[in-house]
């Protein structure tokens, strides 16, 4: 009989001792200013500012925080250096150019440039939702089987949603509580945390323009590896797109998994 995908590890198999590693947070963003006027959300430097003053009031606070920046010009760097003078974090801004930049390839430069033994990936648009977010995100990460981990996505306040996209939020984040997984490879780079030396071995694949974490969740689950979907680390990521284009996005991204897939597959 096919074993279950879901907990294959059991929970209680997790552990309850603290964990406490050292986390290096990468968060990949970029200046929309010129932009973001046109829309009811959020600029990305403002934005950033919001999650760096949510990682000053975590439980676990990180120990560096890693901007890889693609902007042009100077609106992110001037962020955090307004940010870091009365903050105790450090932060490190990494360039990457705008020509050259891909979502895998930001994140391989930001798992290069760290120096702990967990990396946690943040979208610009993503923002702790707790002040639990990072010590429940990386807490499946004691147990050496888990390569990685994954945050419960909800609904920024005050944003303004179409029903597509809060089904989508319902469908593939409703649940609250964590799940351990050999055979389901969603993940999500949005919010993850996994482990360094897994990241530099199996850096992510910047031949994919999109989906490389569920590529790279499926290589960690090939080697034998477990992840874990956290739903108490909650973060606030969503997307202010119309239903017919979210629909449209869903479908897309069935087909880059077939297409992902296949290709892993020797198909």
């Amino acid at each position: 009989m096919k074993a279950d995908p879901v907990d294959q590890l059991g929970l209680d198999q997790l552990g309850t001792s603290p964990f406490r590693p050292g986390v290096s947070v990468v968060i990949k963003t970029f200046d929309d200013s010129a932009v973001a006027a046109r829309r009811s959300f959020p600029s990305l430097p403002e934005l950033l500012l919001e999650t760096l003053h949510a990682l000053e009031t975590q439980t676990l606070p990180p120990q560096e925080v890693l901007v890889v920046d693609s902007s042009p010009g100077d609106g992110i760097a001037r962020v955090i250096e307004r940010f870091s003078t009365t903050s105790a974090l450090t932060i490190r801004r990494l360039p990457i150019d705008l020509e050259s930049f891909s979502y895998p390839r930001a994140l391989n430069l930001g798992v290069q440039a760290a120096q702990c033994e967990v990396v946690v990936s943040l979208s610009g648009d993503a923002t702790p939702a707790n002040d639990e977010w990072l010590e429940t995100l990386v807490a499946p990460l004691r147990n050496p089987d888990v390569a990685g981990a994954f945050s419960r996505h909800v609904a920024r306040p005050g944003s303004r949603l179409s029903w597509a996209e809060r089904f989508r939020l319902w469908w593939r984040y409703r649940s609250e509580a964590t799940a351990v997984r050999r055979v389901d490879p969603v993940f999500s780079n949005a919010s993850s945390a996994f482990r360094w030396d897994l990241a530099v071995r199996f850096p992510f694949d910047e031949s994919l323009a999109e989906l490389e974490d569920y590529a790279w969740a499926r290589t960690m689950q090939r080697e034998g590896y477990a992840l874990a979907y956290v739903g108490e680390s909650q973060v606030y990521h969503t997307h202010c797109r119309s239903s017919l284009r979210t629909l449209w996005r869903m479908a897309y991204y069935i087909y880059l998994r077939m297409r992902i897939d296949a290709r892993m597959s020797g198909g």
